[in-house]
C-alpha cells in the first residue's frame, strides 16, 4: 500500500477511536440525549458517521466487484465543493436516507462496524497497485465517484465535522448540569 494511502487510513482510525473513546466515557443517557427536538443525539451522530462511510465505500463489497467509473468534469468540481463544504462546517442535508440514522443501534455495534470498516480499508489498501489507487470505484451521493483517497480525506473531514459537533452537545450538556 502507498505510504500516503497507509497515512490517511491510520489518521482517519485515530481520529475514529478518539470519537469513540470519548462517547463512551459520556455513559448512555448523556450519548442518547438531543439538545433540540429536532436534532441528533450524539449516538445518532456516530451511527450516521458509520452509515455514511459503508454508503461511500460501497457497502464494503469484495474489492472484484468494485468498478470503476468514468468521472466528468462536474462531478470533479463537485467534488471540491464538498470538501469545501466539510472544511469550513457548513451545515448542509443529509445527502441520501442511507446515511440517516435510526437512533436504535447500540455504540457497542457501531463500534464494531466501524472497526469492520477499517479493517475492510486495509484489505483493499493492500491490495492496490498506482493504477488501482487512481480508480474511482466509490460513489458519493453529491460529488459522484472517487477514489480511495479521496473517499479518506472525505471521511476525516466528515469526522472532524461531527467531532465538532459532539463537543460543542458536550459542552452544553455540562453547561446544563453544572
Amino acid at each position: 500500500m502507498a505510504a500516503s494511502l497507509q497515512a490517511l487510513i491510520d489518521a482517519l482510525d485515530h481520529e475514529r477511536l478518539a470519537l469513540l473513546d470519548g462517547v463512551e466515557a459520556l455513559g448512555a443517557d448523556a450519548i442518547s440525549a438531543r439538545s433540540q427536538p429536532d436534532t441528533w443525539s450524539i449516538l445518532e451522530i456516530v451511527e450516521h458517521l458509520v452509515l455514511a462511510e459503508a454508503a461511500i465505500l460501497q457497502g464494503l463489497p469484495p474489492t472484484t466487484e468494485l468498478t470503476d467509473r468514468p468521472r466528468s468534469l462536474k462531478q470533479r468540481i463537485l467534488f471540491q465543493v464538498v470538501m469545501a463544504i466539510l472544511r469550513f462546517g457548513i451545515p448542509v442535508k443529509v445527502p441520501t436516507r442511507r446515511m440517516v440514522p435510526t437512533g436504535q443501534v447500540p455504540l457497542e455495534e457501531l463500534r464494531k462496524r466501524w472497526d469492520g470498516h477499517l479493517r475492510w480499508l486495509r484489505t483493499h489498501g493492500e491490495g492496490l497497485d498506482a493504477e488501482g489507487e487512481r480508480r474511482a470505484v466509490f460513489q458519493h451521493p453529491v460529488a459522484g465517484p472517487i477514489t480511495l483517497a479521496q473517499a479518506l480525506r472525505m471521511a476525516c473531514l466528515h469526522l472532524g465535522v461531527h467531532r465538532r459537533q459532539i463537543r460543542k452537545r458536550q459542552e452544553g450538556q455540562a453547561r446544563q448540569n453544572g
